[in-house]
């Protein structure tokens, strides 16, 4: 055997035997919850990137998000325009500054709120949704795509890019029912106590309110 043939022998054995070593899906499931049991405040810097599809174009936005469990949470979207999310964890408020527009929502009934507590391993995610590996670059990573067992209106998929030792999310994908991508990169997590005032939200007085809570007479 030449030396070619040796080195091309040990790639494929090196090959082979990383695909056999890499975690079973649902071994990662319960590697990311146990991380997330652990660590019931977050707070990171973000900036994600949203592609619809067919289109090149990729529109890049950033801020500051916040979670507590159970259902409290704040994105504060910084560039290119402000926009706040707001929940207490009973209600969830969304805030367009430019417009100077309110809406207000019950949090359990908002697409964000079901997302999110996904983005945070929050859930019995083997019980809610089918498993399987995907491929990532990020270097130390692994990634798992969620795919709800039933029909979902919030998304179609869901990967997250975690860390292969701890299982501690770095990256998420969600594909929305129209397609579109949704990429969020966490950076600057810290896992420190959140004060509880992060999560209250008093409409500006020159603001328009809309609520969309069950019963609303607006």
């Amino acid at each position: 055997m030449n030396a070619r043939s040796s080195t091309l022998t040990l790639s494929l054995a090196l090959l082979v035997s990383g695909f056999a070593l890499a975690d079973e899906p649902a071994v990662v499931a319960k590697r990311i919850e146990a991380f997330y049991k652990e660590r019931p405040t977050i707070r990171a810097r973000f900036v994600q990137k949203v592609q619809k599809p067919g289109r090149r174009r990729i529109l890049e936005k950033s801020g500051n998000v916040f979670f507590s469990r159970p259902g409290k949470m704040r994105w504060e979207y910084k560039a290119p325009e402000q926009v706040f999310y707001v929940s207490d964890g009973n209600v969830l408020w969304s805030y367009q500054v430019e417009d100077q527009l309110v809406t207000r929502l019950e949090v359990k009934s908002s697409e964000l709120y079901h997302q999110s507590r996904y983005l945070f391993g929050q859930g019995d995610l083997a019980q809610d949704f089918a498993l399987a590996s995907a491929a990532t670059d990020v270097p130390g990573a692994v990634a798992l795509t969620l795919t709800p067992k039933s029909a979902a209106r919030d998304f179609k998929s869901l990967t997250l890019v975690v860390d292969g030792k701890t299982g501690e999310i770095r990256k998420t994908e969600l594909i929305d029912p129209y397609d579109n991508k949704s990429v969020i990169e966490f950076i600057e997590v810290d896992f420190k106590e959140v004060d509880p005032k992060v999560y209250e939200f008093t409409p500006p007085k020159d603001a328009t309110v809309r609520d969309l809570s069950k019963g609303a007479s607006n």
